[in-house]
């Protein structure tokens, strides 16, 4: 299981969620293994529960795999024992992986989906 952790401004509590993997879509949304909506990215931020948070790190072990959408195989990078996001970049165990998230840049131009996955859950 992934725990996912909205980080907000300094001295504000994050926002805390669970879930066997979440997709970060190119259209600006954060989606469950469900398709449900959990965080939609507003002006850089994620609205999560009408409350916009600044970055979102992720506590696993957890894969990241990356999707493109032009018929091209997924590529999958970890295992990592932590992800997070940083202005608009994807860093594993504190390593910048060079991914741009998804839904970060203008009218969802990016054309590629993230998904995070738990080790051991779904497709993990």
């Amino acid at each position: 299981m992934l725990r996912l952790n909205f980080r907000t401004v300094k001295g504000d509590s994050p926002t805390l969620m669970l879930a066997s993997s979440i997709r970060f879509c190119a259209d600006g949304t954060l989606r469950a293994s469900d398709n449900y909506v959990v965080a939609r990215c507003v002006e850089g931020c994620w609205q999560v529960g009408g409350r916009l948070h600044r970055e979102l790190d992720c506590e696993g072990p957890v894969r990241v795999r990356v999707t493109t959408g032009f018929n091209e195989p997924p590529v999958h990078f970890g295992p990592f024992a932590h992800v997070r996001t940083a202005r608009g970049m994807l860093y594993g165990d504190d390593a910048c992986l060079n991914i741009l998230m998804p839904g970060r840049s203008p009218a969802g131009t990016s054309g590629h989906e993230l998904t995070l996955l738990s080790v051991g859950g779904p497709n993990g």
